[in-house]
Order: C-alpha cells, then structure tokens, then sequence
C-alpha cells in the first residue's frame, strides 16, 4: 500500500507533517468528485493536535481545489487520557453548532466511565448545549477517534449558579428559551472503517443568500433602508457603493502583493470559486494563530460591505510574513483584496461549504462615511445606547464620536429608564472634548390627574349619564361609531335609557362584527353620525342649574375621544365633564389582576351581561357605578371633591398607566434630582418598569429640563385620543419644550389603524408645531435614534425576533441623522419651520444645558477615618517589630517604608485600616479570613494582618528574641521550603516565611496602580461583615456593586440563527459571525457582585455620585446596588470585596474537631508532598480509591481531575513548586500547548516555567530589562496582548531564552503569585489535616463541602456504598445531576473507608442538624444527610430533642412535622432504636 504522502503526491507538506502521515498505520479514502470532498479515514500511533490537522485539511484542500477535506484521525485506546480534553472540547467546537465560545473557560472532571464538563454559565446556557445535543457530539467524536464509550455531562459550575440570582435568572432564560439551534451530527465518523455508514435522515439544508438585503422588502410596511445592489458598479470619479459602504479606490496604497486593477464585485454578488477577484470592505474578527511548533501562522479575518461578508485566510506564514500581514489588516482596516475564492465545508454547518477568500495582493483605501455638510448643525435630543434593554445598538462612545465627526454642537444620551449609558460616554467625550447632554426617557405617571376630568362639583348621587360606544376601529379621526348606548342615573336609580346603532357610512370590519355582534345589516337606515349624536345630547340634556351632565364610562378617554371627534366634524358643542370609572377602579381595587368592565362587574357579583354591545355595556356600568359609590360612601367619601383629594393622596402610583417623557440634567443640582428621581423611580415605583410619578417630579424639578418625548409620550397619546383642549393646554403647559419625529418611527399606528396615512402623521406633528406656537413652547425635531446608520436596523429586527415581537421585521427608520435628512424629513412644515424646529431649537435647549455637568464627579472621594495614616503605620512597626526587633532589618525597614510611603501619599491608608477592622472583626466572631488576588503582594497587608502571605524574600525569624536571616540559598523559592532551624542567639525553634513577591505587583512601580483588596469570609459571617460595614459608615451610606448583564455572544449567536430560520434562508458564517458581533453588548438586565460593596463619605449622599436600584429590577429584593458598575466606580469610591467563602468555616471546624489551630500546621512538613504524588500517606494504593492515583482528593485547589494530572506529570518537590501548580491551573493557555509541552519536551522543569505573573517581572530584572519596562511586560502578557515588536527585541537584546518569549506570546491570562500562595498555604493546611488529623478532616468536608451526601447510600458500610456506586454508574447517561454530585461525595467516602474509618449510626438526641461529630473515634453524620430530611426539618427534629424523649413516631412526627415518608425511610435505617409506633397502651402492656 502506498504511504500517503505518495498517495497526496500533490501535497507538498513540511518536513514534520510529512512525517506524520508517515507514520500512520492504517488509513481509507472517501471521494466525493461531484462536490469535490475528501475524507481521509487514518490510523495514527500517536496523538496529532487537532490544530495540526485542521492546517493539513487546509493545505490539502488548496493543493487539489478541494472544497472540503476532512482528516478522521483513529488512535490506540490506551491514548487517551485526560491531556486530550482541551483537543476533544477543539473538536467539538468545530463540530458543535452551538458549541462556539462555550468552552473558553471551563473545568472538567474525568471519573470512571463518565467526563463532566463545568463551564460558567448560568442553566439557560447549558441547557441550550444539551438541547444543541453537544455532549452527544463529544461522545460521538470519542468513539470515532478511540473506540471507547464515555458518558460526556456539560453542567453550570456553581461559581455561575451562585453569581445570579433567582430573578436575574428568570430574566435572562426568557431570552434564552427562544433559542432554537441545530445540530449537526459527527459526519460517519463514528461508523466504523470500511462499512457503510447507516443510513441517516438528511437534514434541511436552507437555501443560500448573499445578503440579507439581497431579499426583497417585506410587503407589510414601506422600507426605510435602501438595498444595496449586487454586482459591480463603478462611478466615474473612482468611487465605489457596495453594500452599505462608499469606497474611494482613486489613490489606493498598495501594502502586499503586486498593484492591481482596481474593479471590485460586490460580496453579496460572490456565488460561486472564482478567480481574479476584487473586493472592498472592512475587516474584522482578525485573528493569528501559531502552529503547534510556534514557527508558523495561520491568520483569519473577515471582510465586509455591511450587507454581506466573506472570511478570508491566509495559511503557514513565516513570522514576519505575518506579522506583516497583520499590520495591514487590522480591525476596522478598509482594504481591497485581489485574490481567488473557494469552497470549503465544516462540519458545524447545515447550509452546505462556505466560500473562502485567499488573497495575493492587499491594498488600502478609503471609505467615505455619511456626513453633515451643513453650515450650522443640529443637535440630537433624544438617542438610545446598549443600555436600552433589548432596544438599541449605539455604543454611548460611538454615539459620542460620531456626533463630533458630524461637528455637531452636542448630542443627548436619553436610554430608556436608566442611565448606564452615562460613564462610557462621559470618557469618550472628555477624550474627544464633545458636549454631551445627560438625560433619560423616563416613565412618567400623572398621579395627580384622578379619574374626574372637566368641571364637575356636588354629591356622588347627583344626575349623569353612563354610556358606552361600539365603533369601527380606535382611531376616533378615521373611524366611525356604530351604536350608542346610555342609562341616566340619580341616586342609585336608573331613570332612563337610550340605544341607537348609527349608520358608519363605511363598511364595518369583519373582526369588529366577530367582536360585537353588530354587522352592515344591522346599521343600514340607522341615524347618521349627526342625527344620533343629537338624539344623544338631547337625552343627556341639562342640569337643573343648566350645568352640563356628567358622562360616566369605563375607559373614558376612548368613549370621550370618539364623540369629541365626530362633534367637531359636525360643529356640535361638546363640553361635558366626564368620570373614567377605569382610572376609578385601579384606585378602589389595586388587587384585581386587571380591570376590564367584565373583571369588575364579575368583582362585584353583578353577573352576566353581553359584553361588548353598547345597550349592555352602558347598563352593566351603571350598576357598577352604584357598587363604586357604595363603597366610596363606607370611606366617607361623598362629593367628587373629597374622591379627587383623595386620590390625589392615595393613588399607587405602579397601578396608573405611564408615559414616556425625557428629562434633560440643566446643571449639577438637576444631576443630584434626577438621580434621586431614578433611585426612588427603581426602590419605590417599579412596575415592570421603574416610573417617576409627577408629584415627585414637581419635588425635584430643579435643574431639570422637560420634553414630551415620542408617540408615547403624554401629549401625543392625548392628541390621538382626542382629549378636550383644556387637558391638551394643561398637559401642553407642564413640558419645558416640545418633540416631534420623523413620521416613519410612527407608521405602526397606520397598521394599528389609529392614523389613516402618512399624511396623518404629518398632521400630527403639525399639531404639535402648532401647540408650541400657541402655548410659547419651544418644537424640537428628533430622531429617537436607536441606531447609528439605516442599515443597522437589521440588527434591531433581530434582537426583537429573538425576543418574540410579533411587528420585529417592520422597518421603523429610528436612525441618527444628519442636518439635511431632518430638514429633509420635516420639509412639509415649510423651510422656516423646519429650520427652526431642527437646528434653531435644538441648539437652543443645548444652549441651556451648562458645560460643567460631568455624570460622575472626578477626584477620589474615601470615607474619612480619623488617624488611620497614623494607626496603620503604628500598627505595621507594632507587628513588624514584635516579629523582626528593633531595629528592623534593612530589607523589613526599606521594603515597609516605601510601601506606606505610597499608600500614605495615594490615600490608601483608609483602605487598608477598613481592611484591617473588617478582618478584625471577623476574627473576633471565630473565623479566620482569606484574601485573594494581589494583596498578598503588600508587607504592610501582612503586617497589618489583612493577608496571611508575607511578600518577603524567604527568611528565618525567631518568636523568642526577634532574631531574622535572610540569607538563605537564591534557590529556595519560598520560606516554607526551608529546613527546620534553631535560633543562633537562644535555641529557640525559628519560624520560616517569605514568598518573594514584589509590592509593585499591587501598586505598580510609581503606586499608581488602584488597588484592590479582596477578602474571602466565611459564609457565616459574611452577612455580619457586610453589617459591620454599615455600622462603621452608616446603612445610607453603604451599597452593594452593581453590575449589568448584557447579551453575550453565546446568546446573540442564538437570535442571529433564529432570526435566519424565521427568513427561511442561510448566511456565510462571515456574516453571521458580523451580525453576531453586532448584537452583542446589548443591556439585558442588572445585577449585584458577589461581595462588592460601595462607601460613599458620610458628608455626601449617594444621589451625588450616581443613582441606586435593586439588582435584576426586582421589587421583593432587600438588596440595594449602585447604578453604575463598579469599574466606573472604583477609583473614585471605595469598594470593598467582602467575598464570602467555604474555607473559613472549614477553618473553623478543622480547629474545632481537633482542638488544634490551623495557623500552628507546620508548613515545611515534608510527609504532605507524597499527597501530590502518591496515596502513600493515606496508607492507601490507588486500587482502593477506584484508580485516583494521589491523595489530593477532597484538597481545594488541588483535588481535580485536572490539577491532578497537572501534578502527576510535574512531580512538584516543594511549596515553590505547587505555587507554580496553582498559577498554572488558574491561567488561560498557560499550561496547555505551553508549559505542559516544555515540561514533557525537557526544556523547563515546574520550577521555572512561566506560572505566575510576578515571576515574568523577577525574572526579567534577573536577565537584565529595565525594571519599569519588566513591569509592563508582565502586565501585558497576563492580559493576553502578548509582546510589542519593541518589547521582544529588547528582552532577546537581554538574552531572554526563546522559549520564554514563545510562552509568552501563548499565554491569555496569569495568575498572580499572592493569589497562588494564599491557595496554597489554605490547601497545604487542609492536606495537614488529611494526614495528621484525618476524622477532624473528613468531619469538616462533609459537613461544609459534601452537597449530596447520602446517610443511606454512605454510612451503612464500604460494601453498600460501593453497590451504590456502581449502581449509579451502570445508568450512565440517564444518570441525574443529582446523582452525579453524590457519585462525587462518595468518592471522599470511599477514600474514609479505605483508610479504616467508619460511620456511627445517628443518634436523633445528639445528632446535630447539618454539622457531622467525631464520636468515640468515628464520625456521625448529620440528620441533614438523611434523603428527604431538608436543613429547616433537621433544625426542627434538634429543637424538638431538646424538649425531651420522643415518646413514639407518632410524637416524632407531631412535633417535627416530618414527613410519613421520611419517617418511613428513618425506621428502615433504625434510627428509631425501641421507640413505638404510636402513644396508646393496651392491655398487654400491663400483663407479663
């Protein structure tokens, strides 16, 4: 058989490659010539990364034209392991539809037959991969490649369960749930070689299209968005329109390849592999990656027209090669591309192979952007940003950027309900020296309207009429009436009636026939609109004192509207006040779920009645009119004054309908009203929405400025519903200035039939021009801008699918438009006109706006504490003098010095003694505090107790006589490897510490750097910290982080795909990765950091620095957050990380059980290390702990699958050495791909590949960089931005290795070594405790880290648990979450029973609730762990021991209300001894 490199003999593969298909044992072919595929089914000895494979996929396709090529690697069984998880998760990525950017970060647990994946999404995003069938799909592709059958399980992570709450997660999964995905199964692979594959149901392949736009107008409103044309088309003057962009080709710079002609064909137009091309666009999704032996790239970007897209690749590039690549196609370049494309097939496509563009020649031109050449320009009053839930698309700072391109004077942020899109776009216009003004489109509630409208004095019981109208539609200008019906009333009696149908003279609608009964027939030859609005009048009649009669209806503004409308086309008077008994009955019955005529009658048992005939109507209101006034008199409410007055006081301001409104901030005092308005708005008044009830407003008024806002704003809704001049005039009379819009953000009112065309519209706006004019208020014309430019609404139409709209595809033009569009758009009021109500008036309120208003003040604002610069130096000097004598050491006194120095001279004193009194605190209620991150870094947090890390160089110090050496050998990487010793000066046993952690880790070199002090407290404290917090500022003055949570990639990836299955059509994935990309970042909701809290100095008021609400806009919270997320907050504010944690308590439990304490566990033990190699110390072998080959189990930290192989295959000899482990377990592409393979290859031991952050900056220093610059390196690599080209030289100038510079490139995020060395030294203590106190150890895991322990399953002997194991795993994928967990907490179990421990039968007088006992040197669990018994009834069955002897099981059961069941499953476990059934005695009980 010929090898394969003879078989491809027209692949021309590198010298690796080529021994890789050499040595491949076995191998098939399937050829596909009329799709031109190729699957290559090959046997290969060893493991080939699936980064390999794809580029040989790649290369082979480009060598024979292939439009596909897929390599089905096989492999030996005993090949796997748990290293190919992160190749297996590659795989399925590629192959997962919706597996894409789920498995970033992830954890994974590799036991028995089953691998459980944890990734930090909340249960939306894993149910959306189980739908999707991803763990299938692992299976599937496992099988394929190793012929084994492994369960695959994808569950959340609790870290994500625990950072949303129960409301935040009710709001993002009714996003989630609308996401359909598909998938696409693993090819044949999984059929075995030489065999057909079994026949499968193919699935839908949906046709492909170029572009969205290419697809014709929907038929059900006009467009707004002009499509672009497909093809080429070429200007004269050298200028290009394709797709939605302009391109200037006339001076192109020519930056690869040879020149070329400059004729472009539009991406839309490419349908088929075609050579030659040219094409324009702009690039995005650049990305560059290595081959496995980091000599070559492989780069990937996209490039679009904004209609449509196209991925383009460039493969096996030298370095330089592609890194000059690189610089040409950077994000958002605009370039030309000559060059060829073809078809390529992935597997995670449904919608057949993609076409790839390969270029050989790339050049730079210029995009000519939309622009506004007027001389004196508008100002935009009313934009939406992101933070417009769901709403809008308009990054605050592209807003920003985009009115100073267009030279407008300033531009307002208005997001609906809140004003997150403050600070984004505060930086950017600071940066850009752009005016902003701040405002918000509110929801207003008139609360002081009542539900009496018009002049109406005197008793309840007086004379009126109660009516009700049945029409041909809503719109009372374009609609008709068609029957009236009306009953007179006088002290609870009806005196008379009066019912007419009125002839239309138009045809009645079918669905208004279907809904009232009333069709053509019935209305022929009926009274005209003006004959039966007489006859109506003439019975409504007169006052005795000739006053008009007051009309009563339900849903008053409706009814009114309608007859006002028709009385003004026939010049009939109509001046009657009139009662809404719909405003009436949110007043009187707020609990009715909602109050439609039908609700409120059935509420007063007033029976049936044929709804929705006017005759009936009116009659039925009448008689609750009657039951109202009943109920008014019981209160003492008699006249319709006393009804207005109290109202007024006592209408809920969340019962009354709200309009939209928008409030501009004038000056700083109206910055401190509106964020007070909109903190009581979110605490006070949230009812779906947060709501500013008027009455407040008026309170708060000052340094605010007014406007009507859109068609749902107050005037506008009383103009459509034709409300009575004078509300018009009062309405009018309360709004600083006017607004009117283009007519095409309000066409849905011609769909809805409440305005009859374009041209009603415009009459509608002429309304408004005309009111201003009247009542002397200034018309402003906007644009409620949702979306930066025409073509954008796509991405709106897809949010508002995916959120299941039903008018989602209607085009509404809610654009940011320049000068000329606007006086364009509103030319019809005449050319003066439109000037002034564009640019004359915008400008005007701009110019009432003050130039210092700034949404967030600059400065830092830390909450004073008297002398804390003087007591933490004291304090600092007290411990480091207590420790190291007096004098101190020069390396103590210099390090100390520098380090207060800068927090001193920063203002960080206050920061580090809340730290201090905070841990204090908690030290005194018995819990010992962790801390995280890079405090550890900082002398002066250890010394002040904040942090158990010492940053020191490792040294000795003496407890007795303050003797210190720091002289110890440079190869000992922290104190805790250092041999024990005895003082020189008094034979006393020295004490041993330092990590060698540099402070500018924390502070940067010049302590510039914020910094940020994050403490782990025990969960059962935590809540009496956040308390004690209060007490030290005051509860008003203490909040919780906010946060925002936005539409994730994941999750947009889902409404792009739906949106195209609703369309019937397919994109290229360059184009849905665009339309992706575009929705992301999208508000969805809000919510609280897990321990973050907020200070605010006692001499200033929260409303100072920004508003506050309830995380996730939930009312029943207790929780208050700030509005802005903290990282706009925190250099201004002082935030404190009070995080809360298990290890304290376990801390707490461990000193407990054992009567030691955790801080005496000698850390240089030498016995602890055979837990990271072997079970040696457990007195175990792996056999009896089911294969776990260490004695790491159970160890935070250290104890997972992962970390576990992590420590077989580093052999860690020291604590310097497990400190590399955890930074290396914490980093992203830091062990994988990187320091795993210098491990393996020999080119690094553990002790010195790159494993923490600080270490790349020591080690810098140590080869000779410049410190400053070492410092900057270091931040840049553990953030993922790699090497400068400036950087690189000058490390190789230093001699830095290549393999260090080649590790630094791989690495996306590091961990840093304080953060490393309190995880260690916690887990250090705990293996201690494993060791030398082993029921403390177990006593202390399960009862604060067991979540699924069983007494059934667990405590009845190693035979029972171990049936019950393999019980659990026979049901493999059918096995539950559940039982998952416990197959997890009986490992521990397993583990205790090897080691010859047991369990005692619980004993229901001793046994504690949730907390298991060491008792006579074994443990006893906790009633908790009985199956059914929750915490509440393990509480109520110790409370009740506590009473006395259980006389039965019926008492048992009386007075611990546990159920019959689990009393049931107690008796079978015998935990009843001799207690009887029941309390009743017999004859027998007296008789031997």
């Amino acid at each position: 058989m010929r090898t394969l490199p003879e078989l491809l003999n027209r692949y021309a593969p590198d010298p690796d490659t080529r021994d890789i298909l050499l040595s491949a044992t076995e191998y098939s072919v399937q050829a596909d010539k009329e799709h031109r595929a190729l699957i290559l089914n090959i046997s290969f000895p060893a493991i080939v990364s699936k980064r390999t494979l794809y580029r040989m996929e790649d290369e082979i396709s480009q060598a024979y034209e292939l439009a596909y090529t897929k390599i089905m690697p096989h492999y030996p069984r005993e090949l796997f392991s748990e290293d190919y998880i992160p190749e297996l998760l590659c795989e399925t990525e590629r192959v997962g539809i919706v597996a894409r950017g789920f498995f970033g970060d992830y954890t994974y647990r590799l036991e028995d037959d089953c691998l459980t994946v944890e990734i930090p999404f909340i249960r939306a995003g894993v149910e959306l991969l189980i739908h999707a069938q991803t763990p299938l799909v692992m299976q599937r592709i496992l099988k394929s490649e190793f012929d084994i059958d492994l369960r695959v399980e994808v569950v959340n992570s609790e870290a994500a369960q625990d950072s949303v709450t129960q409301h935040q997660r009710t709001v993002l999964e009714q996003a989630d749930k609308q996401i359909q995905s598909a998938l696409r199964t693993y090819g044949q692979s999984s059929a075995p070689r030489n065999t057909p594959a079994e026949d499968k149901p193919k699935e839908t392949i949906l046709p492909r299209v170029g572009s969205l736009f290419s697809l014709p107008p929907d038929s059900d409103g006009a467009s707004e968005t002009t499509h672009p044309e497909q093809g080429e088309v070429k200007a004269p003057d050298g200028k290009y329109h394709i797709g939605f962009m302009t391109f200037d080709v006339s001076d192109p710079e020519y930056l690869l390849g040879a020149k070329f002609d400059m004729t472009p064909t539009a991406l839309s137009a490419i349908d088929k592999p075609r050579r030659g091309l040219v094409i324009l666009g702009e690039v995005f999704g650049y990305t560059k990656e290595a081959s496995r032996n980091g000599d070559k790239f492989n780069v990937t970007f996209n490039l679009t027209d904004n209609s449509a897209s196209i991925e383009c690749k460039a493969f096996g590039l030298l370095p330089e090669d592609a890194d000059a690549l690189g610089a040409a196609v950077k994000n958002g370049a605009i370039l030309a591309l000559h060059g060829y494309c073809r078809r390529e097939g992935r597997r995670d496509r449904t919608e057949g192979p993609d076409l790839i563009f390969f270029h050989d020649a790339v050049a730079r031109i210029r995009r000519i952007d939309r622009s506004d050449d007027e001389p004196v320009k508008r100002v935009e009053l009313h934009l939406h940003t992101q933070m417009s839930s769901m709403d809008a698309l308009i990054n605050p700072a592209d807003a920003v950027k985009r009115a100073k391109y267009w030279g407008h004077p300033a531009i307002a942020i208005t997001d609906h309900g809140n004003v997150q899109g403050f600070m984004e776009a505060m930086l950017a216009a600071e940066k850009s020296g752009q005016k902003v003004i701040w405002g918000m489109e509110t929801y207003f509630v008139n609360n002081t309207s009542g539900a009496v409208y018009g002049s109406c004095d005197g008793g309840l019981e007086e004379e009126a009429v109660v009516f009700d109208l049945e029409t041909t539609g809503l719109s009372a200008q374009n609609c008709r009436i068609i029957e009236i019906g009306a009953v007179k009333i006088r002290d609870g009696q009806v005196l008379d009636r009066f019912d007419t149908f009125v002839d239309p003279e138009g045809a009645i609608p079918p669905e208004i026939t279907k809904l009232t009964g009333i069709s053509q027939e019935m209305t022929a030859g009926a009274p005209d609109e003006l004959t039966a609005l007489q006859m109506f009048f003439r019975f409504v009649g007169k006052r005795a004192d000739g006053g008009d009669v007051l009309l009563i209806a339900h849903n008053a503004d409706f009814d009114t509207g309608f007859l006002r409308a028709a009385a003004d086309r026939h010049g009939v008077p109509f001046t009657n006040p009139y009662l809404d008994t719909l405003a009436l009955a949110r007043y009187l019955l707020p609990d009715l779920k909602n109050h439609k005529l039908d609700t409120v009658a059935n509420h007063y048992k007033l029976g049936d009645f044929n709804h929705h005939r006017a005759c009936d109507d009116a009659e039925m209101l009448a008689n609750i009119w009657f039951s109202m006034c009943a109920d008014l008199d019981e209160g003492g409410i008699r006249t319709f004054e006393a009804l207005r007055t109290d109202m007024a006081e006592k209408t809920d301001p969340t019962r009354l309908p709200s309009y939209h409104q928008i409030i501009l901030i004038r000056n700083k005092v109206g910055q401190k009203n509106l964020y007070r308005l909109i903190s009581d708005s979110y605490l006070k008044y949230f009812k779906k929405n947060p709501r500013i009830p008027k009455t407040e407003l008026e309170k708060y008024r000052e340094g605010l400025i007014i406007g009507s806002a859109c068609e749902a704003g107050e005037l506008f809704r009383a103009i459509l519903d034709n409300k009575p001049e004078a509300e018009i005039e009062t309405i009018v009379r309360f709004y600083d200035y006017l607004e009117i819009q283009p007519i095409c953000n309000n066409r849905f009112l011609i769909a809805e039939g409440r305005v009859k065309d374009d041209e009603g519209l415009r009459n509608l706006n002429r309304r408004v021009v005309a009111l201003g004019e009247k009542y002397g208020k200034p018309v402003v014309a906007t644009c409620d801008a949702h979306f930066m430019n025409p073509e954008d609404e796509i991405y709106r139409k897809i949010l508002q699918a995916g959120m299941k709209f039903r008018d989602y595809d209607r085009d509404c033009g809610l654009y940011y438009r320049t000068t000329r569009e606007m006086l364009d758009e509103f030319a019809y009021l005449g050319e003066e006109k439109a000037y002034e109500v564009v640019v004359t008036n915008t400008n005007y309120i701009a110019s009432c706006i003050d130039d210092n208003v700034r949404p967030f003040p600059k400065g830092t604002f830390t909450p004073h504490m008297d002398g804390a610069e003087e007591d933490l130096t004291r304090i600092c000097y007290e411990n480091a003098r207590k420790r190291y004598g007096d004098p101190l050491p020069d390396i103590v006194a210099q390090r100390l010095e520098r380090e207060l120095s800068s927090i001193i001279k920063n203002g960080f004193a206050v920061l580090y003694m809340i730290a201090q009194k905070l841990v204090y605190y908690s030290e005194q209620q018995g819990y010992l505090v962790g801390s995280r991150g890079s405090v550890g870094s900082s002398v002066v947090a250890s010394l002040a107790g904040i942090s158990e890390v010492n940053p020191l160089s490792p040294h000795y110090w003496c407890p007795n006589c303050q003797y210190s050496n720091f002289d110890v050998s440079s190869d000992i990487g922290s104190g805790f490897d250092l041999p024990d010793a005895t003082c020189p000066r008094c034979g006393t046993k020295l004490n041993y510490d330092g990590h060698d952690i540099p402070f500018e880790t924390f502070l940067g070199f010049y302590g510039d750097k914020s910094p940020d002090i994050d403490l782990n407290f025990s969960g059962e404290v935590q809540g009496k910290v956040h308390k004690y917090t209060e007490q030290l500022f005051g509860a008003e003055n203490v909040f919780r982080a906010g946060t925002i949570g936005a539409l994730a990639d994941k999750t947009a990836y889902g409404f792009v795909m739906k949106y195209l299955e609703g369309k019937g059509i397919s994109l290229n994935r360059a184009e849905v990765n665009r339309l992706t990309s575009r929705c992301v970042g999208v508000r969805r909701t809000t919510g609280q950091h897990p321990g973050g809290i907020v200070v605010v100095p006692k001499e200033y008021q929260i409303y100072d620095f920004c508003p506050v609400q309830h995380p996730a806009d939930d009312p029943n919270s207790d929780i208050v957050t700030t509005h802005f997320t903290f990282e706009y907050l925190h250099d201004t504010l002082l935030k404190l990380d009070e995080l809360g944690h298990d290890m304290p308590t376990k801390y707490k439990y461990l000193e407990k059980y054992s009567d030691t304490s955790v801080m005496d566990v000698p850390m240089n033990d030498r016995s602890i290390y055979d837990l990271f190699l072997s079970t040696r110390s457990l007195g175990v072998s792996p056999d009896d702990l089911a294969g776990v080959p260490l004695g790491t189990l159970g160890l935070p930290e250290l104890g997972t699958k992962f970390v576990i192989k992590m420590l077989q295959e580093s052999r860690p000899q020291s604590f310097a050495d497990l400190l590399q482990i955890s930074g290396l377990s914490h980093g992203t592409d830091v062990w994988t791909n990187n320091a795993q393979d210098l491990i393996k290859n020999g080119t690094c031991t553990i002790s010195n590949v790159i494993g923490t952050r600080d270490s790349i900056m020591l080690a810098l220093i140590r080869y000779g960089v410049e410190k400053s610059h070492a410092f900057k390196i270091m931040e840049m690599v553990r953030k993922g931005k790699g090497l400068t080209p400036e950087y690189e030289a000058e490390m190789r100038a230093a001699n830095v290795p290549d393999w260090y510079i080649a590790s630094c490139k791989k690495i996306k995020y590091m961990f840093p070594k304080a953060h490393a060395a309190a995880y260690v030294m916690m887990a250090y203590r705990i293996a201690w405790y494993k060791v030398f106190q082993p029921l403390a150890y177990y006593a202390a895991y399960f009862s604060i880290r067991a979540t699924a322990f069983s007494y059934e399953m667990m405590c009845m002997g190693k035979e029972r648990l171990e049936y019950y194991m393999a019980e659990i795993r026979k049901k493999g994928d059918s096995a539950s979450k559940k039982e998952l967990d416990t197959l997890k907490d009986m490992r521990i179990v397993q583990e205790m029973y090897a080691r010859g421990f047991e369990f005692v039968p619980i004993d229901l007088y001793t046994a504690k609730a949730q907390r298991f006992q060491i008792v006579d040197g074994k443990l006893m669990p906790s009633l908790a762990t009985i199956d059914g018994l929750g915490d509440k009834a393990a509480d109520a069955v110790v409370d009740a021991a506590k009473q006395g002897k259980f006389l039965s099981k019926d008492d048992f059961r009386d007075r611990t209300k546990v159920s019959k069941t689990v009393i049931d499953l107690m008796d079978d476990l015998k935990l009843f001894g001799d207690i009887p059934q029941s309390n009743q005695m017999s004859l027998f009980d007296f008789t031997g």
